[in-house]
């Protein structure tokens, strides 16, 4: 009899070590080395995205269609084919600036200062977002903070603290899969401390040997009852894109 009792307080003891997030596998969370991961799997030289930009604000809904070429991080552009209010309407990054062509009024505005923080077509992006295309692993230092499970899936949660005080957004959390490295989950803050976004990664997918989210949803925590859903129809890596897509001649074409 005190050997089966035996056998069972050993049974259970190994259970209980199984089954509950133990001070060692925390420990064995490297943050940086982790968000360097991530990176990895989601960057290459060059990108082509066609995709659809659907806006909810409460209201109604609409959806733009766009092509994106970027290259980097400091080079990308963005033409919009749809709806007519917005077709033509044309974007171009080149490092910190970013321009903005509109058929309408065939002009070209550089975005900058205040505008920057404005919706980006009445979305829950700003023009802010889209010069956010860096590498997180360089622009950000990380730390670990704890597991959290997103559905059936046990996330490290990750703090971010901006190693430069330019940056939009000075702090992020972010809920990575350790593994298979890919992000479930973002928040973005201000210099305040101020929730400012959340985004969420779904409908992930192995492309080009690469497993990259199909669906990104932003919410904007400064508004009530809208979201923008960004869905990945055609995503191809390492491509070849004409020097002239990052001229601002093309924004006229």
């Amino acid at each position: 009899m005190d050997r089966v009792y035996k056998l069972f307080l050993l049974g259970f003891f190994f259970f209980s070590l199984a089954s509950s997030p133990s001070l060692k596998s925390a420990e064995a969370i490297d943050a940086q080395k982790l968000l360097e991961q991530v990176d990895d799997n989601l960057w290459s030289n060059t990108k082509f995205i066609s995709g659809r930009l659907i806006v909810d604000n409460g209201r109604k809904i609409r959806t733009l269609t766009q092509d994106s070429w970027m290259e980097g991080i400091d080079r990308s552009y963005t033409h919009y084919k749809s709806p007519a209010r917005e077709k033509g309407t044309k974007m171009l990054k080149i490092k910190g600036k970013l321009w903005m062509y509109t058929p309408r009024t065939d002009r070209k505005i550089l975005i900058a200062g205040h505008l920057l923080r404005q919706s980006l077509m009445g979305s829950d992006l700003s023009y802010e977002d889209m010069m956010e295309d860096h590498k997180l692993s360089k622009s950000y230092a990380a730390t670990f903070d704890s597991f959290a499970n997103i559905g059936t899936i046990k996330c490290a949660v990750l703090n971010l603290t901006a190693r430069d005080k330019k940056t939009t957004y000075q702090t992020r959390k972010v809920w990575v899969n350790p593994e298979d490295k890919t992000v479930l989950k973002e928040e973005r803050s201000a210099k305040s401390g101020k929730l400012l976004k959340r985004i969420l990664f779904k409908d992930y997918e192995i492309i080009s040997g690469r497993k990259f989210p199909r669906t990104m949803i932003f919410k904007d925590l400064l508004k009530e009852n809208t979201k923008t859903t960004y869905k990945f129809d055609v995503i191809e890596f390492d491509i070849e894109i004409p020097p002239s897509y990052f001229s601002q001649s093309i924004l006229k074409r």
